[in-house]
């Protein structure tokens, strides 16, 4: 049957000589896969750039139950977002971000796959616009998110009791760094350092292997360590 559905594209992989498949977060099934067929052809009339992370779609697929992989027939913006993949910066918080969604949305349906499609969305619009505050925007996002997956915490104190680890008193700027992300906004200032901001990650992540899992290695981490050290 034809779906008309809205996506975020998560990533894509090269499949055969010439075709795609891309791993997108749809509004109507959920994390999809589907082949798009000929787009790395020279002679292709159509443009892989719509297939980077974080694209936002209009997609119409062809969709059979029970099969892995579904088949893409048209596909156009409904928001452009093409400053992200201009800036260095910001691509490669999408390539981290991407990395992670692509294991935390695998079971999300129901209620919490339309919140989860639409806080996305507003974020991803909001990431594209942004000109400054940008180094803390994964910080925020993983936060922000979580009380969308059932795993919300109040502040830095709250998210360390979660996990019962016995923090020294050194720790408390970091805790407080925590807590100032939780509580303001992507385009808010909020002060630190970058070895500051790669503990509270560090501390993030933490809370979501310890709460889920589904994170294992990620391997951008490192390329995001370097471009924001």
């Amino acid at each position: 049957m034809l779906v008309k559905t809205r996506g975020i594209v998560i990533k894509y992989v090269k499949y055969q000589e010439a075709s795609i498949i891309v791993q997108v977060f749809t509004e109507e099934l959920g994390l999809s896969s589907f082949i798009v067929n000929g787009i790395r052809s020279p002679r292709s009339k159509r443009s892989i750039g719509y297939f980077q992370p974080f694209s936002l779609l209009d997609m119409v697929a062809y969709v059979k139950p029970n099969r892995d992989i579904q088949r893409l027939s048209e596909y156009k913006y409904f928001a452009p977002v093409h400053r992200i993949q201009q800036d260095i910066r910001k691509s490669t918080i999408v390539l981290f971000l991407s990395e992670i969604l692509g294991k935390l949305l695998v079971h999300e349906k129901g209620d919490a796959q339309e919140l989860l499609f639409d806080f996305l969305t507003q974020s991803i619009l909001t990431f594209d616009a942004m000109d400054s505050e940008i180094e803390n925007f994964h910080l925020h996002f993983l936060l922000k998110i979580l009380p969308i997956m059932g795993l919300g915490v109040a502040d830095g104190d709250s998210l360390i009791r979660s996990m019962e680890l016995e923090m020294i008193e050194e720790d408390q700027r970091l805790i407080g760094f925590v807590s100032d992300v939780i509580r303001s906004d992507y385009t808010d200032s909020v002060a630190g350092s970058g070895e500051l901001r790669f503990k509270a990650l560090e501390l993030i992540l933490k809370y979501y292997e310890h709460h889920t899992d589904q994170l294992g290695e990620i391997k951008s981490l490192k390329v995001l360590h370097q471009v924001f050290k």
